[in-house]
């Protein structure tokens, strides 16, 4: 990897629910949204594999990979990189420092929970309110007190 010649530095605080996925792939839409307003050919590098995979990927689930993919696909002046992580390249080196003081300082930034976030709530929801339904209940309480996400054996031999 050739050394930046172009710098560009933004920051965005997200909320405690999301993930290092989504920030991961934030940045770098950000960082082609930028490149895409430029004249220049624009190399994008990142150190998030799983990231450059989700915008390559023609079935990613992720909004934000495919909002970038068309960035990507109205800009022929931005090619993505992967480098590797913590071995001394200043620009990733940077990066890293960006995102930790962004957790305090950065652009206060919506961006919406997971899907696995969103049915993790939805799950401890619901079990929490058949536990309530469970225990107000008369005969079944009795027998089994606590309501089970789990088969139970009945039949023991």
């Amino acid at each position: 990897m050739e050394e930046d010649i172009t710098k560009y530095e933004w920051m965005a605080q997200l909320s405690p629910f999301n993930t290092v996925f989504q920030a991961q792939l934030l940045a770098i839409q950000e960082a082609c949204l930028w490149a895409s307003k430029t004249n220049q050919q624009i190399k994008v590098w990142s150190d998030s594999e799983s990231s450059l995979h989700s915008i390559a990927s023609i079935d990613t689930k992720s909004p934000i990979a495919q909002k970038t993919q068309e960035i990507l696909l109205k800009s022929t002046n931005i090619k993505l990189g992967w480098i590797k992580a913590h071995v001394g390249y200043s620009g990733n080196e940077a990066a890293d420092v960006l995102a930790k003081k962004a957790t305090q300082e950065g652009i206060p930034t919506f961006i919406p929970a997971p899907r696995n976030y969103i049915k993790s709530l939805l799950q401890q929801d619901s079990i929490i309110r058949w536990q309530k339904e469970w225990d107000n209940g008369e005969t079944v309480h009795n027998v089994l007190p606590k309501a089970k996400t789990t088969p139970t054996p009945w039949l023991l031999f």
